[in-house]
């Protein structure tokens, strides 16, 4: 009871305080479960909804390069997933992807949105898969920015490094020194991205919950998540060439309604990297 008290009585004084509503968007909270999500929006209510779904440990905050682009067109909503940013922290769930594209639904209802653009970085594109294969909230496009293909390959070998990995990462993140086992993973993802923006994703780790982090991962590569579908929902698919291994397979198997952009100059936060270009891409897509 207590645990859904403290985020219920945060919501209260946030609409109660002066500047609630932040100059760079509309601050809400929804309920899920027994606990809050938090989010923000953008742009004219009427106008067709974009959802930003942000990656793993990360928050809302990270779309503030595509945000400014987005609402000009559209109603943008930037929600930080449940265990992430100001969302609630429960530490007795399973935070799976299932939990994760439920908290997007939600968002979406209390937004009085019944259909919209879902665009997701890296842990984003399993979550908006769970979107769609669970087909409560309606997705007329999907962009999905170096999104993060976990589904075990086909080849034995391949198979087999995957799982030794996964299983490496699962004992690294259980443990006492999880966040630096976070640092090393992401410092390898990050060498072009601008020294402002590095520093804040590895505040962004460094303050990650525990439980929320070792369950993610835990629930990664659950068999549901990557069970066979194909939708024809259109997808833009935005990849660094670091990246690109397998993606336009997968593309083709389960969106075959898909554009794959593969550039080579950037590595895995490309939005950060190189927003105007994210942005112009983005913009021609939602045409």
């Amino acid at each position: 009871m207590m645990r859904f008290l403290r985020p219920l009585l945060l919501f209260v004084l946030l609409l109660a305080a002066p500047g609630a509503f932040a100059k760079d968007g509309e601050s809400r909270f929804v309920g899920l479960d027994d606990f809050l999500i938090h989010y923000k929006s953008w742009g004219k209510p009427t106008a067709p909804a974009v959802i930003l779904i942000h990656g793993f440990t990360m928050d809302q905050s990270f779309w503030y390069r595509q945000v400014p682009a987005l609402a000009k067109t559209h109603r943008v909503i930037a929600l930080d997933s449940p265990g992430h940013g100001d969302s609630g922290r429960p530490r007795d769930i399973a935070y799976t992807m299932d939990l994760y594209a439920r908290a997007v639904e939600a968002v979406a209802k209390d937004a009085g949105i019944s259909h919209a653009v879902l665009i997701g970085h890296s842990m984003g594109l399993p979550v908006i898969h769970t979107v769609v294969r669970r087909n409560v909230l309606k997705v007329d496009k999907a962009v999905f920015l170096d999104g993060a293909i976990m589904e075990p390959p086909a080849d034995r070998k391949a198979r087999a490094e995957q799982e030794d990995f996964v299983s490496r990462m699962n004992q690294g993140l259980k443990g006492p020194d999880y966040t630096l086992v976070l640092e090393k993973f992401f410092e390898s993802f990050m060498p072009k991205v601008p020294p402002k923006d590095a520093r804040a994703i590895i505040a962004k780790v460094r303050e990650s919950d525990q439980t929320m982090v070792a369950s993610t991962w835990e629930h990664f590569t659950d068999a549901d998540v990557w069970a066979p579908l194909r939708s024809d929902i259109p997808v833009l698919g935005l990849y660094a060439k670091t990246s690109e291994a397998g993606v336009k397979n997968w593309l083709d198997t389960h969106y075959p309604k898909n554009k794959l952009v593969v550039w080579g100059d950037v590595d895995h936060f490309l939005q950060l990297e190189q927003p105007q270009r994210v942005n112009k891409a983005i913009a021609e897509f939602l045409k």
